[in-house]
């Protein structure tokens, strides 16, 4: 995945457990010299792209925070 291109965009992310996340992603860091995995931030949290199952632009509203829905 290319999670750079996902900074400054609301998305919907579907995690590998089920649980969907919407928000507006924020920053992501490349995971070479972190765990291996690049990671995405939404407010002050961290998604792994091994964790991420499907990521989709949300369109419409603007979003200014994490919402578990």
């Amino acid at each position: 995945m290319k999670l750079w291109e996902y900074v400054d965009k609301n998305v919907r992310l579907v995690l590998s457990d089920g649980t969907s996340i919407v928000g507006k992603v924020i920053d992501w860091f490349d995971g070479y010299d972190l765990d291996g995995y690049d990671e995405i931030v939404i407010d002050d949290y961290s998604y792994s792209e091994s964790s991420i199952k499907e990521i989709e632009i949300v369109k419409g509203e603007q979003l200014n925070s994490r919402k578990e829905v």
